[in-house]
């Protein structure tokens, strides 16, 4: 048998498996460039949305931290009671909204009070001085009173229930507070806990619009 041979230069005829090696490559082949490109990564759902929807996010979660930035803040005080005095020696100088106090003395008028939640409150004035103490129904009696000074702003709803003891006796003055009995910090963990929540909620909305304008 024999070897077809063939002119130097000439093409290999078809069905030779050398034409059909050579043929499928061409002289630019690169194994690393012929690969598929990565898919594109997809936006988080957290991130595709609109921006209509991402104000009005923002702005609820905004107006929720100011609701809740007083209860925040004391739960952050310090936890040492700052002491405004007995009867004859009151240092009233010393209170300072959203704080921790303590106080002693008698009241000179008192009435009952409802919650929200279904239990029942004793609010009354102490005799010489602006302050109104909220203490539960149920507390034995005394006349050392120790909790948070309630800032102007969640004091405000009492304001029926002053007038109520002014109709008593008590002289409230314009410049009244409140004092909730019992109420210390470190001891409602919600409020810190929802404000948190609130925070993130905000920044992933925050995120969204910058994600929004920059594209």
């Amino acid at each position: 048998m024999t070897e077809e041979r063939r002119p130097s230069g000439a093409p290999p005829p078809d069905g030779d498996p050398e034409r059909a090696f050579f043929s499928d490559r061409t002289p630019d082949a690169d194994p690393v460039a012929q690969q598929a490109a990565p898919p594109r990564r997809r936006p988080s759902p957290l991130l595709a949305r609109s921006p209509a929807f991402a104000l009005l996010a923002l702005g609820a979660c905004a107006w929720l931290l100011w609701d809740l930035a007083p209860d925040t803040a004391y739960f952050f005080s310090p936890a040492a009671a700052v002491d405004l005095g007995a009867p004859g020696a009151y240092h009233l100088e010393r209170a300072r909204p959203n704080r921790l106090v303590r106080i002693q003395g008698a009241g000179v008028a008192q009435v009952r009070a409802s919650e929200t939640r279904g239990g029942e409150r004793r609010v009354l004035g102490l005799l010489g001085t602006n302050l109104v103490v909220d203490r539960p129904a149920s507390g034995g009696a005394t006349n050392v009173f120790e909790g948070r000074l309630l800032p102007r702003s969640l004091s405000a709803e009492y304001g029926p229930i002053v007038a109520a003891l002014a109709d008593r006796g008590f002289p409230a003055r314009d410049a009244w507070t409140v004092l909730r009995d019992g109420e210390r910090p470190r001891a409602r963990w919600s409020r810190p806990l929802l404000s948190l929540v609130l925070l993130v909620v905000a920044s992933i909305n925050v995120r969204a619009l910058i994600r929004h304008v920059v594209e």
